[in-house]
């Protein structure tokens, strides 16, 4: 299915459905509660309070409280693709959920589900783009001083955050994110963008909304200023 239809859906309607599925195998909608709220932050009134409304998926993510960083812990396969290689930011916490619901169906005790006990290799969580920077792997860091010195040139008004644990710009609303991969930096300015700038990407590999700019080459900062102004024009033409 397409990741727009999915980020659609009224979550309302995939919530009894993640239930069922562990509650046919025995598990609680207690349990699915607090797989929920582990990997976003929301509490139980506040997971059946979006059930009830009219509250998509892709909104339900978006807005999470507080994504817990040991998500990353999260990996294997779900949906025939390995989480930890989803490079879709909101697929990706999308996947997460689908793969510890599988994990409580298949019988695992909720300590296992929530990684309670593994060797956390994630670090502290930045507060600041340069914390961020300073965290990631020494090959990786001055791509991204590249790529964030670029992106501020060319949004000078956008204000500088972390969201959904990844380096962000915004202004009314996310603007475009970045982030080290083992490979490459990714930039996620969103699907518009990426198929508004299809013709100067055809050399990069692209996804929805994500594109791999690799280590091995240098980083095309004329197009990421112009993908980021575009970002910055375009999306805040909406009426927030």
């Amino acid at each position: 299915m397409d990741n727009e239809k999915v980020y659609a859906m009224r979550f309302g309607k995939i919530y009894p459905l993640l239930t069922a599925k562990a509650e046919k195998k025995g598990r609680t909608q207690a349990e699915v509660n607090q797989i929920i709220s582990w990997l976003t932050g929301y509490d139980e009134e506040q997971i059946e309070s979006a059930a009830r409304n009219e509250t998509t998926y892709g909104d339900f993510f978006r807005n999470a409280p507080e994504p817990n960083p040991d998500r990353k812990l999260i990996k294997g396969v779900v949906c025939g693709v390995r989480v930890e290689e989803i490079e879709e930011p909101l697929m990706q916490e999308i996947r997460y959920l689908d793969k510890l619901i599988d994990e409580l169906a298949k019988g695992k005790s909720m300590d296992k589900i929530l990684r309670s006990g593994q060797e956390h290799s994630v670090k502290e969580k930045p507060k600041t783009i340069e914390e961020y920077i300073k965290q990631q792997p020494k090959q990786a860091q001055p791509y991204l001083r590249q790529i964030n010195e670029t992106i501020q040139s060319a949004l000078p008004d956008a204000i500088q955050k972390i969201s959904w644990s990844m380096p962000t710009y915004w202004k009314r609303h996310n603007l475009i994110h970045f982030a080290a991969s083992k490979n490459h930096v990714g930039l996620y300015p969103g699907p518009a963008a990426v198929e508004y700038f299809a013709d100067k990407l055809r050399e990069y590999k692209t996804s929805k909304g994500a594109i791999q700019f690799p280590y091995s080459k240098p980083l095309p900062t004329q197009l990421i200023a112009e993908i980021a102004k575009w970002c910055g024009t375009t999306l805040n033409d909406d009426t927030p």
